[in-house]
């Protein structure tokens, strides 16, 4: 227990020590903190993913449930109504939003929580959304999203502290500010979800594992197995930590002046760390402690198997969706300097020098992400998350190698490495300042009267820019009573996605009528006039999606930060263009929204 007391003490005494021998690590995680913290609040009260707003609902639901029901069986019923059985995210989000539910029972709000318990599902739980005081949303989605901005900051700094590890201080500097200037890592920083806790558990066991290779220390070998665990239980796809701890043992006994056959028999050492590993999964997933085996086991082995093969996007070579992915993570200077890294840190293994088992890690973890991407039908940036900081080490590593062989050709490249990846990241991270659906709802916040009405043919309210102060309606699912009851709304809103119908052969909307009704409404008839349009809008409302399976199409996903995502990936600029229409006239008997 004491060498496991001593872990916290001696994590405290490292960063206290960068912090005084490094004069430069204030500055890099002050631009970390800058450029993951800029407008963290976009989209609130509205959420930044349905994800986001999945995750925090999840949380809110059980504090309904048992103050509905102060028993084990509303514990139980509150963490088994969740959309899936997440795991950890339930722990973190739950503790995050503890001080508004606190505040929520000083001001009287607290039937605000057991009024949501069990929300409907239509039209994204909007009924809860719309009748819970909207002070809720705000405050619990800012304590969220601060939890994400933490955690990313951890992450740049488990970045800078591996690459010290393995390559020295200059190479952890650099790693860490290549990774702060990382626009897929920063758009993510701005959302709430699993992704980046579970990125500081995978880096955290990462750095682990370095230093256990270095000094043979069997805590440290547990305690990477510990973080491991937890990392799977925030999410699935933390998986490949298994291999590392795997290689990590390998490297470790490889290292060792003794025989192989010796170094590789430490059963106690083996085990301790799967028991330890497999107990932080399982505590980590509320409903196996409260629902038993069954979901749980439901959950990590159907729901993991079942993500390979499900299409959230259109047929597309492997390499299509790698390379759409990181143009759009990393921009294109940045994804060419990744590449280059690549080939030249496998270079270097032949050498054997003393960031060898460091640097062998690392390209393990890697190679074992994209392997495991390379199985599923399509992904989105989020889920290459894990990535982006190996990438930055092997990008510092190089680098900083390059700096010590040729001075003179390493500080153009540098600079021009650094300048045009922070022009990336600069612009994209400052348009979250003036995101269209953030305009859209504040022009209607600032138009509307009491007692209107916004109609929208999303399905889910987080696709929508609507203000929690005016009422929607959405036309999706709708009987012909309730049709009829939204006849004559005075706002129609019409959003990136519904003008996917206008696009021929898209994967996903089609349909003659939709995209007659939609050309019909936005050439002005229906009596609807154009009042007002956020966004860039696409050629003749028409989106240009780049082609699956052309290359010289997703070439400016790399220049232009913000660009069409399919599914559930964070809607940038392009997504969001909104198109507001507003009646000027009697009611047109014949607009029937065929949706």
């Amino acid at each position: 227990m004491s060498s496991w007391r001593s872990l916290s003490r001696r994590a405290v005494e490292q960063v206290r020590s960068d912090l005084r021998d490094d004069p430069y690590l204030r500055y890099v995680l002050l631009l970390s903190t800058v450029m993951v913290g800029f407008w963290f609040w976009h989209r609130i009260p509205n959420f930044a993913t349905r994800d986001e707003y999945s995750r925090l609902l999840d949380a809110m639901v059980v504090y309904g449930s048992i103050l509905e029901e102060p028993s084990f069986e509303g514990l139980k019923a509150g963490v088994e109504w969740g959309r899936a059985p997440f795991g950890a995210t339930l722990y973190l989000y739950a503790l995050a939003i503890l001080p508004v539910v606190l505040v929520a029972a000083l001001t009287g709000d607290l039937g605000a929580f057991t009024a949501i318990a069990f929300p409907g599902w239509e039209f994204g739980h909007y009924e809860a959304w719309a009748a819970t005081p909207e002070w809720i949303w705000t405050w619990s989605l800012v304590s969220i999203r601060l939890t994400n901005v933490v955690a990313a900051i951890c992450a740049v700094y488990l970045t800078y502290r591996l690459g010290v590890e393995i390559e020295g201080r200059n190479a952890g500097r650099l790693s860490a500010v290549v990774l702060s200037l990382t626009f897929g890592f920063l758009t993510i920083s701005k959302e709430a979800g699993e992704d980046m806790p579970a990125l500081v558990f995978v880096l955290l066991a990462l750095y682990l594992l370095v230093r256990y290779v270095q000094t043979d220390d069997g805590t440290l070998f547990l305690a990477a197995s510990a973080a491991g665990g937890v990392a799977i239980a925030f999410k699935l796809t933390a998986a490949p930590v298994v291999l590392l701890i795997g290689v990590a043992f390998l490297l470790r006994a490889h290292a060792a002046d003794a025989p192989l056959t010796e170094t590789l028999y430490r059963p106690k050492l083996l085990l301790s760390g799967a028991l330890l590993g497999f107990v932080m999964i399982v505590l980590g997933f509320p409903t196996a402690l409260v629902a038993g085996a069954e979901p749980f086991v439901e959950r990590v082995f159907g729901g993991s198997t079942s993500r390979m093969s499900h299409p959230t996007g259109p047929d597309a070579p492997m390499w299509w969706w790698f390379l759409r992915g990181y143009f759009s993570a990393l921009g294109l200077p940045l994804f060419a300097a990744a590449a280059a890294s690549v080939v030249a840190t496998v270079a270097t293994l032949r050498d054997r020098g003393s960031a060898f088992h460091g640097t062998v890690l690392v390209l393990t973890g890697l190679t074992a992400y994209i392997a495991m991407f390379s199985q599923w039908h399509d992904f989105r940036v989020h889920h290459l998350l894990p990535t982006f900081p190996l990438i930055a080490l092997l990008v510092g590593g190089r680098l900083v190698q390059l700096r010590e062989r040729s001075s003179s050709l390493a500080r153009p490249v540098m600079a021009v490495l650094l300048v045009t990846t922070a022009a990336y990241a600069g612009v994209g991270t400052a348009q979250f300042a003036s995101m269209p659906r953030d305009e859209a709802t504040a022009w209607l916040e600032d138009n509307s009267d009491e007692g209107d009405v916004v109609e929208t043919y999303r399905v889910h309210v987080q696709d929508t820019a609507v203000p929690h102060s005016l009422t929607a309606r959405h036309v999706a699912g709708q009987d012909s009573e309730a049709e009829e009851a939204m006849a004559c709304p005075r706002y129609i809103q019409i959003g990136y996605r519904d003008l996917l119908y206008l696009k021929e052969d898209t994967y996903y909307r089609n349909g003659d009528a939709q995209a007659t009704y939609l050309r019909t409404l936005l050439n002005e008839e229906y009596n609807y006039r154009i009042a007002a349009e956020f966004g860039a809008r696409p050629p003749n409302f028409v989106p240009q999606r780049p082609t699956p399976g052309s290359f010289t199409d997703l070439l400016r996903l790399g220049v232009v930060p913000h660009t069409d995502q399919f599914a559930d990936e964070q809607e940038l600029a392009a997504n969001q263009y909104t198109l507001i229409l507003e009646r000027d006239g009697e009611c047109d008997p014949s607009r029937h929204p065929p949706f």
